[in-house]
């Protein structure tokens, strides 16, 4: 499987409150709340970190096994890809 690399939308407006991410979506002004989990990959959505790299902190940070980390991630990308937070890439980001 080829690397990926997830960057957020620049459309969405988002704050972390007590470890938490709310994700506020434009297009339908929904807000997205977000596990201590689903925080750390939103915040490691920069384009330039590769997924596989984001399941790893997981794995150390959280005491979770590789193939449900992996497993749980790329579920979670797919649900924030749906709707529209986050696009997903296999090549890696340049800076601007």
């Amino acid at each position: 499987m080829p690397e990926a690399y997830l960057t957020q939308s620049p459309r969405t407006a988002w704050r972390v409150y007590d470890g938490e991410a709310a994700v506020l979506c434009p297009d339908d002004s929904t807000l997205n709340s977000l596990n201590a989990v689903g925080t750390l990959i939103w915040e490691s959505a920069d384009g330039k970190t590769a997924v596989s790299a984001i399941v790893a902190r997981i794995c150390e940070e959280f005491d979770v096994d590789p193939e449900r980390a992996e497993r749980d991630t790329m579920a979670f990308i797919a649900k924030l890809r749906e709707r529209g937070l986050l696009t997903v890439s296999e090549t890696l980001q340049q800076a601007p």
